[in-house]
């Protein structure tokens, strides 16, 4: 096969994964994603064109294309792949150097620690039926491609955690996130007195398992089998930072701040 024949090869797989994510993330120009085709038929000159992430982002992306899924997979993982590369791009486009600890070398009958976080966020992305989380995959995409404070095994766990994590999850990180600080002083008795508490177990759940993932920790003192306040841990505020939880729309944060307010005043 030609050179030519397998940039042609290259685009027609590209050109599927973006009317795959297209569901998801709307209409995105092939010529956005230029770098991913080298050479003529690609047509495009930049700092993305030799960066080592970007012949990882090719062979994911032509994995991505062959892969037998169902229709809404496919959209999925697509929307995931693209939204990565093109906020990957515009930081190499801006001047920002990807990462360079090796994680995107070849290793002894191994291959790049990036591309095996890269598919394995991919594969969370196939299953995840609360598709608002997808931009956040894409930006802890993004983010660990730049950022060399995060080692292979950190990224792994970190996958873990964020598979386990629902939207309101990341909601209820962001939420505290923007107060530093908040009370829940009163609510293991309000839990265990009070029935009308009990409608809403589901949200003191939630909040009970970002302690128990370490993402959230006590600041001032500790109550037994419970929580009295919380704060990001360190774990916490670097997961905020790699899924840019900053950019969770008030509107949804809102809605965790009216539920903590209804269940203040019962």
């Amino acid at each position: 096969m030609s050179k030519e024949q397998k940039e042609g090869f290259t685009r027609q797989k590209l050109d599927e994964i973006i009317e795959n994510g297209a569901g998801i993330i709307g209409s995105v120009s092939s010529t956005a994603l230029g770098f991913l085709v080298a050479g003529p038929v690609g047509g495009f000159v930049g700092a993305a064109v030799s960066s080592p992430i970007t012949s990882i982002l090719k062979r994911l992306g032509s994995e991505v294309s062959d892969q037998i899924m169902a229709p809404r997979e496919k959209t999925r993982v697509s929307a995931t792949y693209l939204k990565s590369a093109i906020m990957i791009k515009e930081r190499l486009d801006a001047g920002e150097e990807p990462r360079k600890d090796g994680f995107f070398d070849f290793k002894d009958n191994d291959r790049p620690s990036a591309e095996t976080v890269l598919e394995g966020m991919l594969q969370k992305a196939k299953n995840e039926h609360e598709e608002k989380k997808l931009e956040y995959y894409s930006a802890f995409l993004t983010n660990i491609t730049f950022d060399d404070s995060i080692d292979f095994q950190k990224s792994i766990t970190l996958i873990k955690i964020i598979d386990r994590l629902s939207y309101q999850q990341l909601c209820i990180l962001s939420y505290i996130s923007d107060l530093n600080q908040i009370n829940f002083e009163n609510w293991g008795k309000l839990f265990q007195d009070e029935e009308k508490a009990q409608t809403h177990l589901d949200f003191y759940f939630e909040i009970a398992e970002l302690f128990e993932l370490s993402l959230l920790k006590q600041f001032n003192g500790k109550l037994l089998g419970g929580f009295k306040n919380g704060e990001l841990t360190q774990i916490g505020s670097k997961l905020f930072q790699l899924m840019n939880l900053n950019q969770i729309p008030e509107t949804d944060k809102n809605l965790v701040e009216n539920k903590i307010n209804l269940i203040e005043n019962l």
